[in-house]
């Protein structure tokens, strides 16, 4: 019986992410130390570009000194991110204490009663049925490392347009044998029977951008081999949350509050938070000073704060007949007192007519 810890996708960039980021290492590394596993395996994209790869590699190599050094094998293979820009054959690269597994099609890698079939990215695995891949041994778990997309476990495109990844048929997992099928590349987690393979994306190991696939804990999959797989995840803490919000602005730009204070109570110190301020409103540079005053106080609670301004200018609409009718109606029910419930009624009301009318006079365009 051996227990194997798989991460991907942590994305190293070199600059002002980087203390987040080595933050989320050393707690995948930590973590390690606590569970003793045989293996921990890396599937791809533990950098975000070749650059940063060359830049960060030799301080990321000796952060794992201590897990090599206690007896934990480490597989690495590279990802798409990882040739992004890549001048050399990344093959030449030596990454000790780590195993890095770049060469193409696959590398073979036994040790003891696992072997790590080691497949780096490809833009195609077409050619797999040529592979000369050795039948797996009796008694062994034979574990797949690879970094590609999967049509069956993923159905989304690949939204990287300068870096995407090649598409695996399942058939490569039941043709080579494969038990486990660690896999990187797609951001959310996921696990599913292919091929006669347990195969998990374990989803991104931080939150590299603000995108609803970076949303929920980020994980590393805990792996414990025997008469049958058993598959579960582990938090990591430092990586934070992704966190996303609309809310709406009144017609003087401003928003309420409470609603910023909810949201800023709410942000953890490693949180990407992205807000969207919506509504009509009467004048878009008193927005966009809302907009600002929300960035900067947000930006003092979490790690990054992305504040958008979707707003429509109420003038624009105001030459429509249909809008001045809708006002000179709305403008006779105005209540006298400007501090009272009825009056916040109103204005919600007038709000949300002219969102309705801006909708509507859009699509007739």
């Amino acid at each position: 019986m051996a227990k194997i810890i798989h991460a991907a996708d942590l994305h190293l960039e070199d600059g002002e992410q980087l203390p987040y980021c080595y933050g989320v290492l050393d707690e995948i590394i930590a973590l390690c130390q606590a569970e003793k596993p045989d293996a921990l395996v890396l599937a791809g994209d533990m950098f975000d570009s070749f650059a940063d790869f060359e830049a960060l590699r030799s301080e990321f190599c000796a952060r794992f000194a201590p897990l090599a050094a206690a007896g934990c094998k480490i597989i690495y293979i590279p990802g798409n991110h990882e040739g992004r820009g890549a001048s050399v054959d990344l093959t030449a690269y030596n990454m000790d204490p780590l195993v890095f597994a770049a060469a193409r099609p696959f590398t073979l890698i036994e040790a003891g009663e696992l072997e790590f079939l080691c497949i780096p990215h490809a833009a195609s695995y077409e050619d797999y049925r040529d592979w000369n891949v050795p039948a797996k041994k009796q008694g062994v778990t034979r574990v797949a490392v690879a970094h590609a997309l999967n049509s069956t476990i993923y159905t989304g495109p690949d939204e990287e347009t300068d870096a995407q990844a090649g598409v695996m048929d399942d058939d490569i997992f039941s043709r080579f044998q494969v038990d486990y099928a660690a896999l990187g590349h797609v951001h959310a987690g996921r696990q599913q029977a292919l091929g006669g393979a347990v195969a998990c994306y374990p989803g991104s190991a931080r939150v590299w951008r603000a995108h609803a696939r970076e949303a929920g804990p980020r994980r590393v999959c805990v792996v414990r081999t025997g008469s049958q797989l058993d598959v579960h995840t582990l938090e990591l803490k430092n990586a934070g949350l992704y966190k996303e919000y609309r809310l709406p602005l009144d017609l003087q730009g401003a928003m309420d509050q409470g609603a910023g204070e909810r949201v800023a109570a709410a942000a953890g110190r490693q949180d990407l938070l992205k807000v969207i301020l919506a509504g009509v409103v009467e004048d878009e540079n008193a927005a966009k000073a809302t907009a600002e005053a929300l960035r900067e106080k947000l930006g003092s609670v979490a790690r990054r704060a992305e504040v958008r301004l979707e707003t429509v200018v109420a003038a624009d609409l105001s030459s429509h007949t249909l809008t001045k009718a809708f006002l000179e109606e709305l403008d006779k029910l105005e209540p006298e007192d400007a501090q009272g419930a009825d009056y916040r009624r109103w204005l919600l009301a007038r709000q949300y007519g002219l969102e309705a009318l801006a909708e509507r006079l859009t699509e007739a365009k």
